[in-house]
């Protein structure tokens, strides 16, 4: 069972460094709150951070090492089986194959220096003791690799399929969109998760939504919703079509879960490819949210444009 400590920083990334460096790259953050200190009559207030942190479980310590002369044979042809245990079951082999057969026999003992030593009889493969023997190596470690490796099959290639907005407490989903463009579908992501924390980000703010500035807002953003169970979608406004790659840096800095791009249906295919395609040699976007496609003759323009929708006018594509 996962282990679980708790660790207290000034910073969320504070404590990810700490807990790393105490219980290894495996430690992750599973929950933190944020603990204010009015100190003083305000004199000597002071915030910090506590989270709850899980550890994996240790793995466990490889076995000593004890092979005979088959097992030597089966764990160089297959280095992922464990020693021990095929010798042990080969061992059983032998043995079996001993009470059948009785006399006299040597078998040669892996290791420096090869030397006779008595045994029993080579085993038969062809008795239901060893194919028995088999079977439970197959159940143990699952198959054999191929001893041919086999030529790659080609790829079905097919429409991709868009993920589904993120709904994690903690998770940053950010919606990339011209001017306004991306509040409407955070607003809409938000009712249909039943409530997330809308944020705004980029060139544009909005009234009763707090604005996200930098990555320590980001930060303690994830912190309020890790407490309050919730995700945080984020509204960036790229502005005019010629800025928008110029917001790729500080996209990169907020190290968002899922990116979406809000593109308008009524706009030009090749003006929105324009800007999406400069957008996306810097930052990773993962899905499309479009706007407008029921105002316009022609919606699937967007279909064009590389990315798979996964939201278009208030609902998720299915």
């Amino acid at each position: 069972m996962p282990r679980q400590f708790r660790l207290k920083g000034s910073s969320l990334e504070a404590i990810r460094e700490k807990a790393e460096a105490q219980y290894g790259a495996g430690a992750r953050i599973v929950a933190a709150e944020k603990v204010t200190n009015p100190g003083i009559a305000g004199l000597f207030a002071a915030n910090r951070f506590e989270a709850t942190v899980e550890v994996p479980e240790d793995p466990p310590a490889a076995p000593l090492e004890g092979p005979t002369a088959a097992a030597g044979l089966v764990q160089a042809t297959h280095p992922g089986l464990h020693r021990p245990a095929i010798a042990a079951l080969l061992e059983q082999a032998d043995a079996s194959e001993l009470r059948l057969h009785g006399g006299p026999g040597t078998v040669l003992v892996a290791g420096p220096a090869a030397q006779p030593v008595s045994a029993a009889v080579p085993v038969s493969t062809g008795r239901a003791d060893f194919a028995g023997l088999l079977e439970q190596l197959g159940h143990e470690y699952g198959s054999l690799p191929p001893a041919v490796e086999r030529s790659p099959q080609p790829k079905v290639t097919g429409p991709a399929r868009a993920p589904a907005p993120l709904a994690g407490a903690g998770d940053l989903v950010l919606l990339l969109g011209l001017g306004d463009d991306a509040l409407g579908p955070a607003l809409e992501m938000s009712l249909a998760a039943g409530g997330c924390d809308v944020r705004t980000a980029g060139g544009f703010t909005a009234f009763g939504h707090l604005h996200v500035p930098d990555r320590h807002g980001a930060t303690a953003a994830r912190a309020g919703a890790v407490a309050s169970g919730q995700t945080v979608l984020l509204a960036f406004g790229l502005g005019r079509p010629r800025d928008a790659a110029g917001h790729a840096q500080l996209i990169s800095s907020l190290s968002p879960d899922q990116v979406w791009a809000v593109v308008d249906a009524r706009r030009k295919a090749e003006d929105t490819a324009a800007w999406l395609g400069a957008l996306r040699d810097k930052v990773p976007v993962d899905a499309l949210a479009v706007v407008g496609s029921e105002e316009t003759l022609s919606p699937g323009t967007v279909e064009g444009l590389g990315l798979p929708v996964g939201w278009q006018d208030g609902r998720k594509v299915h």
